[in-house]
């Protein structure tokens, strides 16, 4: 789904304008980037959560050549889908897969 194609579905069913809908959603990412960036985690009901981890700097090696290369320590932000969205995701995949084999039978 794109962001327009988002954008179009959220304001037909909350019956909101799609500018409204644009700026709500855009104000949403500001604020969960904002969030991110001072290192707090936003949980959305339903949903999952959000978090920032940090990754310790550390030595790899190119399988290809055996060189040695330093990658530096950074931060990187990761997502948890809650139970809920995981057993709905996972439901639509196995309906999904039940559909196909009928019909190619």
């Amino acid at each position: 789904m794109t962001n327009k194609e988002l954008i179009q579905s959220v304001s037909q069913k909350a019956a909101l304008t799609k500018q409204a809908t644009e700026q709500l959603l855009h104000q949403t990412v500001q604020i969960i980037t904002e969030t991110l960036k001072e290192g707090g985690d936003v949980k959305i009901q339903h949903f999952g959560s959000l978090s920032v981890s940090a990754h310790k700097a550390r030595t790899v090696t190119n399988p290809r050549n055996g060189k040695k290369t330093e990658v530096p320590a950074k931060e990187v932000w990761t997502f948890k889908a809650n139970e809920r969205m995981k057993k709905a995701v996972n439901e639509s995949k196995v309906e999904s897969r039940k559909s196909k084999a009928k019909k190619s039978k």
